[in-house]
Formats: C-alpha cells, sequence, structure tokens
C-alpha cells in the first residue's frame, strides 16, 4: 500500500505555479538551448568550469557501449556553447567524465570512465590540450564516477561504480597518481551509479549505490577506508539506476531519491537509526534513467528532475507544505535521457536543466523567474 507523505498535483499542461513561492518557468526556445548539434549516444554530462573563467562548461561523456569521440563545449558566458574541443586522440565508450586539479598543479585535469576499454586520466596544462590520457582502475564496464577525497588526506581521489565487477576507489597520492586501488561491492553486484556523501554526520564520506538486479547499498566509513557496515535498501526488481541526495522534508535528516526502470521512483526519509524504513512512491512508473535534486526556483525547499527512456522530463516543484507540482518539459520530445545535470550556466542565480541524450541532441532548459 502506497505511504500518502505529499500531495502530488499534476499540471502536464501548464507551468503556472501560483501557489509555490517562486513562479519559475523552463525554456528550450524549440531546441536553440543545446549543447552542439550532434546526435551521440550521450551517457552523461557534467558540468565544470575547466578554463577558470567564472562559468560551467560542459564535458560531455559519449558512446557507452560504442566507440564516440568525448568532448569539452566550452560556456562563452551566457549559456551558450559555440566553442568545442575533443578530449583524447581515440573514441571511447565513455560513460562518465569528471573534472579536479588531481595533482595539485594549478589546472583542472580530467578523468574519464569506460566502459571494458582503460578509463583515462588526461592532465591538464596551459593549453588544455587534454590529448595524452594514461590509465587508472581496472579495464572494466564501468557505469559511473564520483570524484571526492574520501580518505581525508587533502586530494581527490576517484569512485568507479562498474556494473558486473567489483567498484573501486582509486586513491591520489596527492600528484595525480592512482596506483592504489580499494574494491567494494561484489563482482555479481550491477552498480550503475555511487554518490558519496557523509549521511550519518560522522564526519567520514561514505559512498550510495544503486544498483540493477539487487538491493541498494549504502557503504559506512569508519575513517580508514574499511566499511564494516552495509545498509541496504530497496527491492532488487526495482532495478534502480539513479540516486540522489537531499533534505527533502527539512528534517535535518538526509534522504534518498531512486529513479528506477522497473517501478516507481522512491524517496527513502532518513532517520537517526538511518533505517530508511518511510517511503514515498511516486504515483506513476516511467522507466527513469536519472534523477537530480536541485533548488530550482530558489525558495528553498528541494526539487526534484526525472530523467526518463522514451518519455517526457519531468520536473517536481516542492513546497513549504510538503507538496510537490509536476511540470512536464517539453511534450513534443520522449528521447531516451540518460542523465540530467543541473547547473546555473548563464550566472543568473538559478539552476538550469542539462539533459544528455542518447541519441537525439543534448540540450537544456533555462530557469526563468515569472
Amino acid at each position: 500500500m502506497k505511504q500518502i507523505n505529499f500531495l502530488l498535483l499534476f499540471a502536464v499542461l501548464s507551468t503556472s505555479l501560483s501557489s509555490f513561492s517562486q513562479d519559475v518557468t523552463f525554456i528550450n526556445a524549440d531546441g536553440r538551448f543545446s549543447i552542439g548539434t550532434q546526435s551521440n549516444r550521450t551517457a552523461s554530462i557534467t558540468l565544470f568550469d575547466i578554463d577558470k573563467d567564472g562559468d560551467l562548461d560542459a564535458l560531455v561523456a559519449n558512446g557507452r557501449h560504442w566507440a564516440q569521440q568525448n568532448y569539452i563545449y566550452y560556456n562563452g558566458g551566457h549559456g551558450g556553447f559555440k566553442l568545442a574541443q575533443p578530449i583524447g586522440r581515440f573514441l571511447d565508450g565513455s560513460y562518465a567524465i569528471k573534472s579536479a586539479d588531481f595533482n595539485n598543479d594549478g589546472y583542472m585535469d580530467i578523468a574519464v570512465a569506460n566502459d571494458n576499454v582503460d578509463n583515462k586520466l588526461f592532465l591538464g596544462s596551459s593549453e588544455n590540450s587534454f590529448t595524452n590520457g594514461v590509465p587508472f582502475g581496472s579495464k572494466s564496464p564501468s557505469r559511473n564516477l564520483e570524484i571526492a577525497d574520501l580518505d581525508n588526506d587533502g586530494d581527490i581521489d576517484l569512485i568507479l561504480s562498474n556494473r558486473k565487477a567489483k567498484n573501486e576507489i582509486c586513491l591520489n597520492d596527492g600528484k595525480g597518481n592512482f596506483d592504489t586501488v580499494i574494491d567494494f561491492g561484489n563482482k555479481t553486484d550491477q552498480t550503475i551509479q555511487t554518490k558519496i556523501i557523509d549521511i550519518n554526520g560522522d564526519g567520514f564520506l561514505d559512498i550510495i549505490t544503486a544498483e540493477r538486479n539487487t538491493t541498494n547499498k549504502i557503504y559506512l566509513n569508519d575513517g580508514k577506508l574499511n566499511f564494516p557496515k552495509i545498509i541496504e535498501f530497496g527491492k532488487a526488481q526495482d532495478q534502480t539506476r539513479s540516486i540522489d541526495i537531499g533534505d527533502i522534508n527539512n528534517d535535518g535528516f538526509l534522504d534518498i531519491i531512486t529513479g528506477n526502470l522497473s517501478s516507481e521512483n522512491k524517496i527513502y526519509f532518513g532517520d537517526k537509526k538511518l533505517s530508511f524504513k518511510k517511503i514515498y512512491f511516486f504515483d506513476l512508473n516511467r522507466t527513469t534513467s536519472s534523477i537530480k535534486v536541485s533548488d530550482l526556483n530558489k525558495d528553498g525547499f528541494l526539487d526534484i528532475v526525472e530523467g526518463n527512456f522514451e518519455d517526457r522530463n519531468y520536473v517536481y516543484l516542492g513546497s513549504e507544505h510538503g507538496e510537490f507540482r509536476a511540470i512536464g518539459l517539453r511534450e513534443d520530445l520522449k528521447d531516451d535521457t540518460y542523465n540530467i545535470e543541473v547547473g546555473d550556466l548563464n550566472n543568473d542565480g538559478f539552476p538550469e536543466i542539462i539533459e544528455s541524450n542518447s541519441g537525439s541532441w543534448n540540450i537544456y532548459y533555462r530557469t526563468r523567474k515569472k
């Protein structure tokens, strides 16, 4: 039986939000707001200020199971992407790209997670060429990549989510070398995504995984990367493809939102005991590939963006009353949205919604206050 925690109001054909404290609309301008005009098998787009000019650039991971070119699209300062360059000399089957100054030389570096070919690390320089990559981790069916200082030593580590292989923590030696690798999970697990966050508030970063064909997991870090306690949540039949974290009900405990392929999306509410027994079930199952949490209208309440497979994508705007309002994005588009990213592309204070679409244009929606 579904637990009724919120009143979910649907406004599919309207973007009027008169009952919410910040009225916003999401504009794509009939495809003019896009990141390139290619129809690659894009797995994800992530946002980083690669050239350190004060705006967010787009790192586009293409290919998935097939060899395609990855790109950096440079933001012109107002959310336009008219300059781009390839990442690497070779085409890869890529799923995720992340950026940080891994070797602490003042330049942004790029890490790429690939499917059964070498993952690659491209060290930045004054030229930002990103031509020659060096391998890291194992040659596995990698599906996601996260970056975080997991061992609290002051540098950024790499965390790989592998499908049907053990997941990997690649520890940085401070100079951009990742020779020390710690495995976690089972080789039969199908980990599609990880999130790195201190979910129990003990000062150590924990790992939360989205799993297909098994339960999702929380790996609690003891400060020595041993993960002696693992908390399971969800069901194997959910086939969770994506997760995100946020305090949805503003009670001081972090909640977990799951995007599922074979069941309704869910919110698992956190509590002091980390039981996650209180669950909200979304009303419809739309085969969700990506879920993202952000305060899109800047009203102090978290919203949820839902990226779906061959279906319309949706925004769920939160409110102080614990209610959500569902707003459909472009009705004419029913793409295979593989990933959702959120970031302020034009520096107006409101984050945009970026869709990574497999087999069609990668587009974004400008968030505008009415």
